[in-house]
């Protein structure tokens, strides 16, 4: 959601409950949010099958559906709220920092 304020579009930043976070997917090259906020104390195993079944059936705004997505080996980072971020955050992505699209092989060298 956004606000018009002097003609430039701003995020509007819902508060979250204080246990609550939102759960930003990197996948194949491509990131977004999950739409509905989960529990920060969730287990990384729900987190993956949560982001699993909404990246399969497309339900993530900037990441295409992939109905084969696998985050078995992906990474959860935490990030609990601060100053300039008021709400928790999870991050869950490749081992690599920036991802790969799914099926691309590295050049030999």
């Amino acid at each position: 959601m956004t606000e018009e304020r002097d003609e430039a579009l701003v995020p509007v930043v819902e508060p979250l409950p204080e246990n609550m976070a939102r759960l930003t997917i990197t996948y194949s090259g491509q990131q977004g949010d999950l739409p509905d906020p989960v529990s920060f104390d969730s287990t990384d195993a729900d987190l993956k099958q949560g982001a699993t079944e909404a990246v399969r059936s497309g339900d993530i705004p900037g990441i295409d559906a992939h109905p084969d997505a696998d985050f078995t080996d992906f990474i959860i980072d935490r990030f609990p709220a601060r100053g300039d971020v008021p709400f928790n955050r999870l991050s869950l992505r490749p081992k690599t920092p920036f991802g790969r699209r799914v099926g691309y092989e590295y050049p030999k060298r």
